[in-house]
């Protein structure tokens, strides 16, 4: 089992496939590395690493409260770790609050940052809803109902469902609050200018987040965008065929 010591208290799980350049994925609040199962697949071009941040999966809880400046420096050090100078983050949904701020906080490490689904803050109804939905599940103690509904909506087989559902329900229920609670907060939108590496946003063609593309074709002019067809917000595993060749198409010419 693939584990590192970051700290005098935290242990971090994580999977790493491939050689070359490092890629690694940030999920979201609930869930853990397997989200991002199938992008193991681009580990003939890059070395793909996958880890489940602290009191996700099978990651330990830090003594010190779940924020997002937190959880970037345990990045940086979970990197240091792996003896990584120099990185791709690909962020997805909330998990693009730590890949955004690692990228602010640490520029020289950020080789391009990739967010799938990504906001710099929550400003739109929906997502609003979404968050404060999933932040009362876990306060109401219905971790199992919430767990049920993200592996259902990211499942591509029965085998995934399954998978995706043990891991939701390892899920710390202070640490998911606090992560939900701290991303709704984040702001990074009046940084967005320092951002000095390529950026590459991914959306669902009918994501509730798509229309924050133009907040930051405003903020970061240089960036590029794709928009999968057909797709929802959970492009990086419903619809991993088509996530892979943009990830890996933007990636080759960085």
């Amino acid at each position: 089992m693939p584990i590192v010591k970051i700290s005098s208290s935290l242990s971090t799980y994580y999977e790493s496939s491939g050689t070359d350049s490092p890629v690694v994925f940030i999920h979201p609040p609930h869930m853990g590395h397997n989200v991002f199962k199938y992008q193991h697949e681009l580990s003939d071009h890059f070395r793909v690493i996958t880890y489940d941040i602290q009191g996700h999966g099978r990651s330990g809880i830090s003594c010190e409260k779940v924020t997002i400046s937190r959880l970037t420096a345990d990045l940086s050090a979970f990197l240091d770790a792996l003896g990584i100078d120099q990185v791709t983050i690909v962020g997805y949904s909330a998990g693009g609050s730590i890949a955004q701020d690692f990228a602010l906080t640490h520029p020289e490490r950020v080789k391009a940052l990739v967010l799938s689904g990504g906001f710099p803050q929550v400003s739109t109804f929906i997502l609003k809803k979404q968050y404060q939905l999933g932040m009362a599940l876990v306060r109401t103690g219905k971790r199992e109902l919430l767990s049920k509904l993200l592996a259902r909506s990211h499942k591509v087989t029965k085998e995934d469902q399954r998978m995706l559902l043990d891991e939701c329900l390892q899920a710390h229920p202070q640490s998911a609050y606090d992560f939900y609670k701290q991303s709704m907060n984040y702001r990074c939108t009046h940084r967005l200018h320092n951002l000095h590496c390529p950026l590459f946003l991914l959306y669902g063609q009918f994501s509730h987040t798509r229309p924050y593309v133009e907040l930051y074709k405003r903020q970061v002019p240089q960036m590029e965008s794709a928009l999968v067809s057909k797709s929802f917000h959970q492009i990086p595993i419903k619809s991993y065929r088509s996530f892979n060749h943009a990830l890996f198409s933007f990636l080759k010419y960085v």
